[in-house]
């Protein structure tokens, strides 16, 4: 669109100062020539490109949160079902050895004078395994004791259960017990448990500990006895047992 002649109505070139027909002085408006063909202003420019969203970091903490809690939650599972390192060979009861060992450890607690003696890791065993009688559990659902195993090694005692969870799945219980000085006897002391494979501090050791009610209460006299001894050493090969005795105490 040129500029008008406001003299005469000519349509004149945008370029000229005087009208081409007549010679008037063209008068220029204050608004801005039209912008050449293909021209687009900066801010149109910015209003068309395309928004990128904000990156879901929620979204990614959520899935990397819950992905870690899933595979903590197998790895758990799966370390609580693989047996454990070095697990005993089963042993038969020997009920004769039993009741030897236990009329001993009970004349020894009673005795007024000292006494001690050493009793073979294989004997230790075989003596637990006689003892031990597994009461039905309540509920299928609770894991069904099939054995008890024991194991020896330097200071420590690694007693186990070997259960069986619906009848399917085998699962082993294990507690590592060191005897310390009690007053004028001696208790047992827990070091860790474990439930297969899988690690578990004493202050979580409440799944196993209930696993070991049924042997608490097969023991119940000989612990009683043994907790009256003055010493108890413990190594691979045997266990050592000594007892002050009532006159000297």
């Amino acid at each position: 669109m040129g500029l008008r002649c406001a003299s005469c109505g000519y349509d004149n070139d945008p370029t000229r100062v005087y009208c081409h027909k007549c010679g008037t002085k063209l008068e220029r408006g204050a608004v801005a020539p039209p912008p050449p063909s293909g021209f687009t202003h900066p801010t149109d420019v910015s209003k068309s490109k395309r928004l990128r969203s904000p990156v879901p970091w929620r979204r990614y903490l959520e899935f990397v949160l819950q992905f870690g809690l899933f595979a903590t939650l197998a790895a758990v599972f799966t370390l609580a079902l693989l047996p454990p390192r070095h697990l005993p060979a089963p042993v038969q009861g020997d009920e004769s050895l039993a009741k030897r060992l236990s009329g001993l450890v009970r004349d020894s607690g009673a005795s007024s004078s000292a006494r001690s003696f050493s009793v073979p890791a294989t004997d230790l065993h075989r003596w637990l395994v006689a003892l031990v009688k597994f009461p039905e559990p309540d509920s299928e659902f609770r894991p069904k004791p099939r054995r008890v195993y024991c194991e020896q090694g330097d200071g420590f005692v690694r007693i186990g259960i070997e259960a069986s969870l619906l009848d399917k799945l085998d699962v082993y219980f294990e507690g590592d017990y060191a005897p310390v000085p009690d007053g004028s006897g001696s208790t047992m002391k827990p070091l860790r448990y474990s439930i297969g494979r899988l690690p578990l501090p004493v202050a979580l050791g409440w799944p196993v500990e209930r696993q070991f009610d049924g042997l608490r209460e097969a023991l119940a006299t000989p612990l009683a006895q043994l907790a009256k001894a003055s010493y108890i050493g413990v190594s691979p090969e045997a266990a050592t047992l000594r007892w002050a005795g009532t006159g000297s105490r």
